[in-house]
């Protein structure tokens, strides 16, 4: 495992909106996922810079797939969700739900720190203060 600082250190916040999407498998997805995984591998691919993160998720202690997560970068909803109607796991239809949030991309070891300076800024911003005192942030390529 990796050495990490006890404190994470201070990294720039992306400028542009990052979507959580989390599409959850309905009965009978097994089959199209097997169909549809070279077409669906090409999509991601082909817009690899568009993710953050993305993969499949499984239940706790469990093998089986039972849906995909992708963190996606976008301006806008719709913008995020073009995208991801061209995926072919989309328009197969073998998701029962889809769910888009925005996500603030904020702290851990992916992103190599926090987001943030101290904790007042926080505070400041959360009580509905301005992002100023915040990192400005940098442009995802």
């Amino acid at each position: 495992m990796t050495d990490f600082p006890a404190t994470p250190p201070f990294v720039p916040r992306l400028e542009q909106t990052c979507y959580l999407v989390i599409c959850r498998d309905g009965p009978g997805s097994a089959e199209p996922r097997k169909i549809h995984l070279k077409g669906h591998l090409d999509h991601v691919e082909a817009n690899w810079t568009r993710y953050v993160t993305a993969g499949p998720i499984r239940e706790p202690g469990g093998e089986a797939l039972v849906g995909s997560i992708f963190l996606v970068l976008a301006d806008t909803l719709e913008d995020a969700k073009a995208l991801m109607n061209g995926d072919p796991y989309i328009t197969c239809g073998m998701y029962e739900t889809i769910t888009y949030n925005e996500f603030s991309n904020s702290i851990g070891q992916y992103i190599g720190g926090k987001i943030w300076e101290s904790a007042e800024a926080i505070a400041h911003r959360a009580a509905g203060g301005p992002s100023d005192d915040l990192s400005k942030g940098v442009k995802a390529s």
